[in-house]
Parts: structure tokens; sequence; C-alpha cells
């Protein structure tokens, strides 16, 4: 059986950090959300070839629709043992909205560059705001997502979904999926052929700083939407109030081919401590 909060102190620590201030029934249905999110996630990225790939993602999409036939099957996997049980919960995930985060990461199996700049924002919002829109309703079912609070909340998912994809930058590159758009590239006299090998890292890093800035524009947009969150959306966004570290630590790299950022920051788990004092992020 796995063991889920293992699983995510591997995975995905810092979502798992924020899921703690959960109260428990809502933080094993977190727990749960994050463990498939992981499966998915996974799969486009742990296989040698595309076919293979796709063949996962497939099981995926059919694992996610046999758990909403009449009668329900569930496949004899601890992660959908578990959806199996958190659909029925209040503020539950749709069907739809399970197979859409599949689908979000569909993409990966591609190769090359984000075509644009919204290209990347659309994949960001497809898996990383689908998910924090998930979990928000968990921890919340009568949420109202439009309005100020859902702008808030796309906006913490996208600091988010840009956080994720600056901290894989390195492993993503190898794998001939950039997070970068063509736009960048060619901005910093970059091909796809020198991101391959890990040629230029100086170019690479100016194309680096345009991710960055990125996710700059969404934390400066977050800072002035924030207090529209509700705080007992903490647990589902608390680990955003961890995005500033790690923006800091990445201006600071300079080859972003062999440096990662692994790990929170030193020091960012008491800040998130702190804010879990008032809910705030």
């Amino acid at each position: 059986m796995i063991d889920f909060d293992s699983l995510l102190i591997r995975s995905d620590p810092d979502r798992r950090r924020a899921a703690l201030f959960a109260p428990a029934q809502l933080r094993i249905r977190l727990y749960a959300l994050y463990a498939f999110y992981h499966e998915v996630r996974k799969a486009p990225v742990s296989v040698s070839e595309p076919m293979i790939g796709e063949m996962k993602l497939a099981w995926a999409r059919e694992a996610v629709t046999d758990l909403y036939a009449d009668p329900p099957k569930v496949r004899r996997h601890d992660v959908y043992k578990a959806l199996s049980e958190l659909r029925h919960a209040p503020g539950a995930p749709s069907m739809t909205e399970l197979i859409g985060l599949i689908e979000a990461h569909a993409a990966d199996l591609g190769k090359g560059p984000f075509p644009t700049r919204q290209d990347r924002c659309d994949y960001v919002d497809g898996a990383a705001v689908a998910l924090m829109r998930c979990c928000a309703r968990l921890l919340k079912p009568d949420l109202d997502l439009d309005g100020r609070t859902g702008v808030a909340l796309t906006t913490a998912g996208r600091l988010s979904g840009f956080v994720d994809l600056i901290r894989a930058f390195a492993p993503l590159t190898q794998v001939g999926r950039p997070p970068l758009t063509a736009d960048e590239l060619t901005g910093a006299g970059l091909t796809e052929t020198d991101l391959a090998v890990g040629r230029k890292p100086g170019a690479a890093r100016m194309a680096f700083a345009e991710l960055i800035n990125e996710a700059r524009k969404a934390a400066a947009t977050l800072s002035r939407t924030r207090f529209a969150l509700p705080v007992e959306l903490f647990p589902a966004v608390g680990h955003v109030r961890l995005a500033h570290g790690y923006l800091k630590s990445a201006a600071r790299i300079r080859d972003p081919y062999r440096e990662q950022l692994t790990r929170a920051p030193l020091g960012q788990d008491a800040v998130m401590i702190w804010a879990s004092l008032t809910g705030r992020i």
C-alpha cells in the first residue's frame, strides 16, 4: 500500500507541507488528489518513448472514467482506490476535471518550446491552476470561483505553475521540452539543439530570466488580490508563499542546465508557518 505522506514528501513536499494545516479528513482528501496529480505528471517524463507515455495517460483516462461509471469500477491501484472515496466528498472534483488534469500533461509528450507565452500560460492554467481550484473546493465546497476570489485563486495557481516550470527547467530541457517560448529562444540566440546538449549557458540564462519575469508578474498580481482568498483555503494555496524564496534563488542561478532548485530555500518553512497564523499567503 502506498504511503501518500511519504510519497508527497519525495515528490511534492511544498504542497504536502501546506496540506498539513488542513483538518485530518480534509488533509487525506488533498493527499489523494496530489497523489493522483503526481501519477499524471510523472507519466510523460518517466518513459523513454512517447508512445509508452501515451499508453500510461490513456490508462489513467480509462481508470478515471471507470470510477464514474454506473456501477463504478475501481482499479487495483492505491491512488484510484483513494479517488473512489474522494469522489463522494463535498466539493469533490468531477470526472471532467480529473481528465482535464490528464490532458494538460499530455502536452509533456511533445517536443520543443511553447509556441507563445499564451500557450505556456494555457498549459499552467490546465495543470497547476486547475489542481488548485479542485483543492480549494475540497476545503470550501460552497466556494464561488467567479469574481475576485476566482481571480486571486487563478493568479496563485499561475504563480505556483510558473515556479514548477522554473524548478523543472533542467530536467525538462534534457527531455526536449524546455519551459520556454520560441520567441525567448530566438531572443537569446538559442536553438533547440543548444538546449538539448546544454550549450551556451549564458544565453540559456537570458531565456530563463524571461520565465522568471513571468512568475514575478503573477506574484505582483497576487500581492494585490490575495486578500480575496478565504482563510480556509490556506492548506490548498499556502505553498505559494514559498514562491518568493524560489524566485530569489532562481535569479542567482548562472547555469540553468546544471543548477536546480530542488528544495525550498532555507527559512521558508518558518515563513509559511507564520503565514498560516493568519491564513494569508
